[in-house]
């Protein structure tokens, strides 16, 4: 069930909210962690489950096939039913890859949302004052988060694996799968597969989902302390006048 303005406290629009007993940051980093898991962790296993059944299907047919030729004198048709097997099997790691790189698409446009949306939360307290729009996506956030929240993204928690998902998508993006200098030189390369192409397996992306929740509860954390401390500071100016 969706949660109303008037359930969850929130008056006006989000940049001139009155707090009401509801932590607004932690709301956020919930449905960050919700998105994760119950949009991009469910519709890749839903998408590979269906691809990895239909392939094993037609293996199965195909090593039938196989198996079941007896009168071949000259090998022609067992070379060629194998080399339809070799076919399949390019195939599905192909249908691997893309698979991978819709998720990683996912994750990292995720990982934006919930990066803007954490500050935007503080645009009455923090404003913009710089223009940070020729700078790289990543590079960007780095910079507005230091100057306007002195928070080193860097240093939170799951960031390099936040790193690692935006140099991926690019990589898919732009190269095809094939990791490119940045990638190589600023990220564990954990995505690349035994052919040297992005690539997740389930498995690896259950871990990544987990590694960006905790990101995630770790960035709500320190945001709040900045809110926390605005506040305070807000209350202290006003009493001493």
């Amino acid at each position: 069930m969706i949660a109303t303005r008037s359930e969850i406290g929130i008056v006006a629009n989000v940049n001139d909210m009155t707090w009401l007993n509801f932590d607004l940051f932690k709301f956020e980093g919930q449905m960050f962690q919700d998105s994760l898991n119950h949009r991009v962790r469910e519709a890749y296993l839903a998408a590979y489950s269906v691809l990895e059944k239909a392939n094993g299907e037609r293996h199965e047919e195909l090593y039938k096939q196989l198996n079941s030729i007896t009168e071949d004198v000259d090998g022609e048709q067992r070379a060629l039913t194998e080399e339809v097997i070799g076919y399949e099997e390019i195939r599905w790691l192909e249908q691997r890859e893309a698979l991978a790189a819709m998720a990683i698409a996912l994750l990292a446009s995720l990982n934006k949302s919930f990066l803007d949306a954490q500050k935007r939360m503080l645009n009455k307290t923090h404003p913009l004052e710089k223009d940070y729009k020729r700078k790289k996506h990543l590079f960007r956030q780095i910079a507005e988060y230091n100057d306007r929240f002195k928070i080193d993204l860097t240093a939170v928690e799951g960031f390099d694996t936040v790193r690692e998902v935006e140099l991926a998508r690019n990589c898919c993006l732009h190269e095809g799968g094939s990791p490119d200098e940045n990638y190589k030189t600023q990220t564990k390369q954990r995505f690349l597969d035994a052919h040297g192409i992005i690539n997740l397996t389930p498995e690896q992306l259950d871990s990544i989902i987990g590694e960006l929740s905790q990101f995630g509860k770790s960035l709500t954390a320190r945001m709040n302390d900045v809110r926390k401390n605005t506040s305070q500071d807000s209350t202290a100016g006003t009493n001493a006048t």
